[in-house]
């Protein structure tokens, strides 16, 4: 019987997340969400103070997303297996959705600042596309030269 040995000391596994700051920072969103929602009054002043925090929490929260991407990216470019976890149709259709997102602020909105903001955003598609790409290039080179 053959018994295959097992190293001693195995790496810990690394968690890649947004950790304790994101949850803070997400909860901490929601709450002021919910405190600009019970506040709504469309019929006074405070509708172009409502206006400006919707676009405010907007800007904040589409910025703040260009992060979230970071977590993906390194966990594509630390993969082994040709970065086997990323699908690329659901990072091509965020990368499209930011696509046509921006085309419509720029068209039919004329607000370069969310063109922008999603413009990062696809950017950041874009990186975990290519990271996919060049880490499945590479697997696929590595397994034919085991053949």
């Amino acid at each position: 019987m053959m018994v295959l040995s097992q190293s001693s000391n195995p790496e810990p596994e690394r968690r890649i997340g947004i950790g304790w700051i994101g949850v803070v920072l997400v909860l901490a969103l929601s709450a002021i969400g919910l405190g600009i929602g019970a506040r709504i009054d469309f019929g006074g002043q405070h509708h172009e103070w409502f206006r400006a925090a919707v676009f405010g929490a907007f800007t904040l929260v589409n910025s703040l997303r260009i992060l979230a991407y970071v977590p993906q990216m390194l966990a594509a470019a630390k993969d082994t297996n040709g970065a086997s976890g990323i699908s690329y149709a659901t990072w091509s259709l965020f990368l499209v959705s930011h696509l046509t997102t921006i085309t419509y602020a720029a068209v039919y909105l004329g607000d370069a600042l969310m063109a922008l903001i999603f413009f990062g955003n696809a950017l950041a598609c874009l990186a975990v596309i290519a990271i996919t790409f060049v880490k499945r290039r590479r697997h696929a080179a590595r397994l034919k030269q085991r053949l």
